[in-house]
């Protein structure tokens, strides 16, 4: 089918619901026209980013970027995170506003808003499974060990994101027996759980490797 011929057939059906719409009931064919709205609204969209010039799923991530999901799991270290997944690449810029600028126009300039918008959403789904670590000791000790094997920019996620409370911060210093002074600021906090939790990991790691 032409887009032409798809155009003749949308206005004829249109003219026989026109005609018809007060007569027509029953469940089966509101639930086919609600389907059909839906598809309407799909195909809608992917027509006006093509008129304007957008590639597919850019609206869709301009929406993502700005919803509700993004300000409570997308912390500028978390989009440097999607950035190196899709491009291999950290972002430049160092605020979150000018972050999400900057990806918006690589996606956009890369042609790949639809893999962008698979990313994000994985991303939020896993950031809302991981709730703050449990206040138990053992919690808390496993806790630093994950921390010890993540990466620079997982670390930095992680301490804006699920560890961003200085209470929570404390508590897993506590667990673990860090010498943290009572004054300790938060990024005084950052810096001591990152260089213990290393130097656990590695020890772990090491004896892993003793005994092979």
């Amino acid at each position: 089918m032409s887009y032409r011929e798809l155009a003749e057939h949308l206005r004829s059906v249109g003219s026989k619901v026109a005609n018809h719409h007060e007569k027509m009931e029953g469940i089966p064919l509101a639930k086919a026209a609600q389907s059909l709205q839906n598809a309407v609204i799909r195909f809608e969209k992917k027509l006006d980013d093509f008129l304007e010039g957008r590639g597919p799923g850019i609206r869709e991530l301009e929406e993502l970027l700005r919803s509700p999901q993004a300000k409570a799991h997308l912390p500028l270290p978390g989009l440097s995170i999607i950035s190196q997944s899709l491009f291999g690449e950290k972002l430049k810029a160092d605020k979150l506003t000018g972050a999400k600028k900057e990806f918006f126009e690589r996606v956009k300039k890369e042609q790949v808003g639809e893999k962008a918008v698979t990313v994000l959403k994985d991303f939020f789904f896993q950031a809302a499974q991981m709730p703050p670590p449990g206040e138990d000791k053992v919690s808390l000790q496993n806790e630093l060990l994950r921390l010890g094997s993540l990466s620079e920019e997982e670390l930095a996620f992680e301490f804006s994101h699920r560890l961003k409370s200085p209470s929570v911060l404390k508590n897993l210093a506590r667990a673990n027996s860090l010498p943290i002074p009572r004054n300790s600021r938060k990024a005084e906090l950052i810096e001591t759980i990152t260089h213990y939790a290393r130097r656990a990991h590695s020890n772990i790691a090491h004896r892993k490797t003793e005994r092979t």
